[in-house]
């Protein structure tokens, strides 16, 4: 039996669309696929392809046998006009293929992984055939809002029922069918929702394995046997990838909707995929260099990030260190890099920039063994929603936790991560961090300040702060996350400062915790008066301890040679000729870098 089976391919989904295609060419031996092409470029590009099993069609031909359509072209969106002339797209293939005795809709973004004989086995004497979302009890509502039934996979028999109900359909989705909440409707989904009532001989596949979505497969047993990958003990036949955004080939959005994705299913549903799409990527460049514009990663918000060559080239030996740079951080910024650069030899830089001039100046300077972020890539509604009420620096020091928990959510083998105020400074390899933190799940270092100071600023400093890519470590980061976001100021309040006092409630929280006892690390204006400071054979110590990070907390350039070394209290002077010297050298480099690299900036520099 011959299966017939349609899609409708816009620009951005042709990709998409030509792995769905394959994927049927590898599990299904007896098919036909019609692909309805958005846009002219497409079917330029399909031409140019063997595709010996499909029918290629445009919108156009459509439009022409449904005038009705047409009309209501211009006030839907890309997206919304193919969700709209779904119904449209399954009665013309009916109409004018005579030899087609069922159509099965797909959306572009379904990728098979067995054979699809179960779909129609099931199927059987049914005139339609749906697929159900499956929400789980906490989300029961959500089919009333975004529909009980996903309509990435339809299926429709050539006899009365179906077509009575495609006609139906179309008639609701030329009336309505936006990417928005309204009266009751969303998309083409909700329209589904009553068909077994509606409708005559309305079959819902029971297989677990069908129209599998991200949030179907969070809340299901995953398993891999002998290559193959099943849903609750039964074989997937097809993933539905919805969500999926190509970025640049190295970095991804698994799914731009929120989902807690297993690390299992990342590697065995999410890996391949994304190989798929880069090898798909090069073919189509193959054939028209011009056929995808390069997008600028941060214009766009990334729900689920995924960055491929770190997951790839993962090596036990390779630190990552995160931190967050607005423009007046900038030149600590590079320091900072600078440092890691002498003392680490193998290392990340994650940088969250808050600012678009931060972003674009570093963009153009292309630091090595760094990885950029911008504001927009991280900033949900949540987020959006405080920074108007918070200065630039009570705002980075809400973003921490977020952007911690951004970066270690997806990327299954980053295992760790550091986090680093811009201002902080190495002097020794990040490795010993690494070994005094050991196995446990959170680093904190100590204050090492007087009980006074400590009770209005905290015990722990929020400078310096790792996290391993552990349950306890996740937890902690979600209740830090809340309660930044909740309240986030530069103000001394019973039990709050900043986001730094919320770290004394960790200890009773939170299980696994290294608290460093080693006064070498994150040391800082606030202490080093208290510190036996020494040089010996070019090393720094600090009460015996080797100087390995240093926090220049309060730091500020006023020009190329002035600098203010902290503005809250002076340091000794042993601290300025063995530790400052050496960062003012840094900053000094730094300094001439932004003005060697844009002048632009560099005019505004001291104003920022």
């Amino acid at each position: 039996m011959k299966h017939y089976y349609c899609s409708t391919f816009s620009k951005d989904y042709v990709y998409k669309g030509l792995l769905l295609y394959n994927s049927l060419e590898r599990f299904d031996k007896d098919f036909h696929f019609f692909i309805i092409c958005l846009h002219e470029e497409v079917k330029s590009l399909l031409e140019k392809i063997s595709l010996k099993n499909a029918t290629i069609i445009t919108l156009d031909d459509i439009e022409k046998d449904d005038a009705e359509l047409l009309l209501i072209k211009e006030s839907r969106s890309d997206k919304e006009y193919a969700w709209t002339s779904k119904a449209s797209a399954c009665l013309y293939i009916l109409k004018r293929y005579t030899e087609v005795d069922h159509i099965v809709w797909l959306d572009g973004d379904t990728f098979f992984y067995s054979n699809p004989d179960t779909i129609f086995d099931e199927w059987g004497n049914y005139s339609i055939m749906l697929t159900e979302e499956r929400w789980r009890e906490p989300h029961k509502k959500m089919g009333v809002t975004n529909g009980f039934y996903n309509t990435g996979f339809m299926g429709f028999k050539r006899d009365a029922n179906a077509l009575k109900c495609l006609q139906w359909f179309r008639a609701r989705l030329l009336e309505w069918c936006y990417d928005k909440w309204e009266n009751g409707l969303w998309s083409d989904q909700v329209y589904v929702n009553d068909w077994l009532n509606r409708f005559e001989n309305v079959g819902v596949i029971k297989n677990m394995g069908v129209n599998v979505t991200p949030y179907i497969i969070g809340g299901s047993k995953v398993d891999m046997h002998d290559g193959s990958i099943y849903i609750d003990n039964e074989e997937l036949v097809f993933f539905h990838y919805y969500g999926f955004k190509y970025l640049d080939g190295n970095e991804f959005d698994l799914c731009g909707y929120k989902m807690n994705l297993s690390d299992d299913v990342i590697k065995w549903l999410y890996f391949p995929y994304i190989h798929a799409s880069k090898e798909m990527m090069e073919l189509i460049r193959g054939i028209d260099n011009n056929f995808y514009d390069i997008k600028e990663k941060g214009n766009y918000f990334i729900r689920n990030y995924f960055n491929l060559e770190i997951n790839e080239n993962y090596t036990p030996d390779r630190r990552n260190i995160c931190t967050i740079l607005s423009k007046n951080y900038l030149a600590k910024g590079l320091a900072l890099h600078s440092s890691l650069l002498q003392n680490t030899s193998e290392f990340n830089l994650w940088i969250l920039c808050a600012d678009n001039l931060t972003y674009d100046f570093l963009r153009k300077a292309n630091l090595p063994n760094t990885t950029l972020l911008s504001l927009r890539n991280i900033e949900d509604k949540k987020l959006f929603k405080v920074r108007n009420n918070r200065k630039t620096n009570e705002f980075c020091w809400t973003l921490k936790a977020p952007f911690i928990q951004f970066l270690l959510k997806n990327n299954v083998n980053l295992d760790s991560i550091l986090y680093a105020d811009g201002d902080l400074f190495f002097f020794k390899d990040i490795k010993s961090i690494y070994e005094d933190w050991s196995d446990h799940s959170i680093y904190i270092s100590k204050l090492w300040m007087n009980p006074k100071s400590e009770k209005m600023y905290g015990s722990y400093s929020a400078g310096l702060i790792g996290f391993k890519r552990d349950k306890n470590a996740f937890k902690c980061l979600k209740w830090w996350k809340k309660n930044c976001i909740k309240w986030c100021y530069d103000r001394i309040r019973p039990g709050r400062w900043s986001d730094q006092k919320y770290l004394d409630k960790w200890p009773e929280l939170f299980s696994n915790i290294r608290i460093t006892d080693n006064q070498g690390i994150n040391a800082g204006p606030w202490n080093i008066k208290h510190l036996q400071i020494v040089r010996y054979e070019n090393k720094v110590y600090l009460n015996n301890n080797e100087l390995i990070v240093y926090h220049f907390s309060g730091f500020n350039i006023l020009s190329n040679n002035e600098f203010d070394l902290c503005s809250r209290r002076r340091p000794p002077k042993k601290a300025v000729r063995y530790i400052y010297k050496n960062y003012i050298a840094e900053i000094k480099k730094a300094i001439e870098l932004i003005q060697l690299q844009d002048s632009e900036f560099s005019h505004n520099f001291y104003l920022l």
